[in-house]
Formats: C-alpha cells, sequence, structure tokens
C-alpha cells in the first residue's frame, strides 16, 4: 500500500504545466504520459504497475513566472476537474484545491470556501513563493491560513528552493516554521522538502507537530542518506514526518519507486511512510474510501 503525495493525472483539461516543454525545463525525462496525449487508462496503468494505490493530486493554479534562468509557464489546473476525479475515483485519487494567494486567477478566500464546502475537495495546494512572490510568513498570506483552520483543510506547500520565486530563500525552512508557530492547528506538508536545506527540513519536522515533509523528486538527490538515517534511526521521531512522493508526472514513477526501495529503508519505518503518515498528516481518515481501503 502507497500513497503518493505528489502524483497528478495529467489528463486533457487539466492544465498545460505539465507539458513536454515544461518537463524538459525541469531537468526530468518526464513520465510518458506528458509526451503524447495523456489519457486516465495511462495513467491509472502507470502508478498500478509501480504500486501506488493512492495518489494525492495537488496541480494547482498560478501564473506563470522566471525563477533565476528559468521561465515557469502557468498552472492552470480547474478544482472542478480534481474534484469529479476524486467522485469518481473514490480511494484512487485524492483532489487537492489549488488557491493562487496572489489572487490573480480568483479570489483565494472565496475559491477556497467554494472548494472545500461545494466541491469537496479537503486539501489544499500553496504556492505563494511564486503568486504573489512571498515568504509563507508574509502576513498577506495569514488570512488564508486562518480560513484553512477554520475549515480544518491540510496544506500542501510547494518548497521547492531550485524551482520556487524569485529569490530561493522564500522557500527556506525558518518562514516555514513561523506559520507552524503561528497556526499550531494547521497540519503544513512540504512537497520538495525544501530543498536544499535537508538538515534544517529534517529537524523542522522532528521539532513541530504540525510539520511533515515529503522530498518527492528531490529524494534522490543531494541529501539522501540524510533522509534515509533520519527515518532508519528515527530522528525525534523523524519516522513520522517523512511522505513517500513521487512527482509523477514530471519523473517517469516505476523507476522512481524501484529506486525508493533499493534504499536501506528499515521495514519496521516503511508502512509508516508508504501511507500511515500521509494519512495522519492529510487527515485521510475522514474518508469513507479511504478507511475501507486502508483498514482504519
Amino acid at each position: 500500500m502507497i500513497i503518493d503525495i505528489r502524483c497528478r493525472p495529467n489528463i486533457e483539461g487539466a492544465g498545460t504545466y505539465f507539458s513536454p516543454k515544461t518537463a524538459g525545463q525541469r531537468g526530468h525525462a518526464g513520465a510518458a504520459a506528458v509526451k503524447g496525449e495523456p489519457t486516465l487508462e495511462e495513467f491509472f496503468k502507470d502508478i498500478k504497475d509501480a504500486g501506488i494505490t493512492t495518489a494525492i493530486a495537488a496541480s494547482g493554479n498560478n501564473p506563470g513566472c522566471r525563477v533565476g534562468r528559468r521561465v515557469i509557464n502557468d498552472r492552470d489546473t480547474p478544482n472542478e476537474v480534481l474534484a469529479e476525479l476524486q467522485k469518481n475515483y473514490p480511494g484512487k485519487i485524492v483532489g487537492v484545491a489549488g488557491i493562487d494567494p496572489g489572487n490573480v486567477y480568483h479570489n483565494a478566500i472565496e475559491e477556497l470556501e467554494r472548494c472545500v464546502k461545494k466541491l469537496g475537495l479537503k486539501i489544499v495546494f500553496f504556492e505563494p513563493v511564486r503568486s504573489p512572490g512571498c515568504p509563507f510568513n508574509d502576513r498577506r498570506l495569514y488570512p488564508i491560513y486562518e480560513k484553512c483552520v477554520e475549515l480544518d483543510v491540510p496544506m500542501i506547500f510547494q518548497t521547492s528552493g531550485l524551482l520556487g520565486g524569485t529569490y530561493m530563500d522564500y522557500s527556506h525552512p525558518r518562514h516555514i516554521e513561523q506559520v507552524a508557530e503561528d497556526f499550531p492547528d494547521l497540519n503544513i506538508i512540504c512537497g520538495h522538502g525544501c530543498y536544499p536545506w535537508v538538515r534544517e527540513m529534517i529537524v523542522l519536522s522532528a521539532r513541530r507537530h504540525n510539520i511533515w515533509t515529503s522530498p518527492d523528486g528531490n529524494l534522490l538527490r543531494l541529501g539522501t542518506d540524510e533522509w534515509v538515517q533520519s527515518v532508519n534511526e528515527n530522528y525525534f521521531g523523524f519516522a513520522d514526518k517523512f511522505l513517500f512522493g513521487s512527482s509523477y508526472p514530471l519523473r517517469p514513477i516505476k523507476p522512481y519507486v524501484d529506486a525508493f526501495f533499493k534504499l536501506p529503508w528499515k521495514k519496521e519505518y516503511l508502512d509508516r511512510i508508504l501511507y500511515k503518515n500521509a494519512i495522519t498528516a492529510l487527515k485521510l481518515d475522514r474518508d469513507p474510501a479511504i478507511k475501507k481501503m486502508y483498514k482504519l
């Protein structure tokens, strides 16, 4: 059983962000789904072959921007599409509301309420490092955090210093710790694991009860040994704070999963990092289909 914290169906009508051009900009070979006309059949075949049982579909909505020497195109996945996928494939796909905190695509607060109350999406995806272009503890963002607490929804941050906003420092863990301190009832999941600040992210997750991390596509880059060592030694409880993620479709998922299992993880912690921690962090025990699939 594997819950993939960053596994996005790249289907028609779900945005252009995972196009071949974009995948190439990121230095990934890309999954087969980004190279031709993507279909749900291809998606389900890919994740089944890799052993993924639940895909957390965190795509998002943000205007494009320049990140260092790279130009990142728009994220424009309609939240209605994610809600429909979640409805049609309960337990297999969990939709995540993509919120633009810069209020370019929509009013962030209004869209958040609509996604939760009308569309049935219970998790939020957030990229303030790109729109409006600020660190996570910028006070302009606090009304959105307050609304997430009010609605009782966890939040997934995009925290890559490599592909974050104008300044890589925006994704430094210290900014996220301030949010965790100010909003102790907000579950925060750091997608991309605040790369390249591996040690800082490990310590932050271990320090804070409401922070989890998924290095996902960055796991096999710099810091691999430190991630594995911190889980295997359960560094200040870190084995309860690490989440599996693949970054599909920006990389082929089966080779990634195979490489993941070749790492020397202690077997006693595998169930936690493969699905139990995700259930806790994302409050998936409230989802009837998840409860049935994972025998909760």
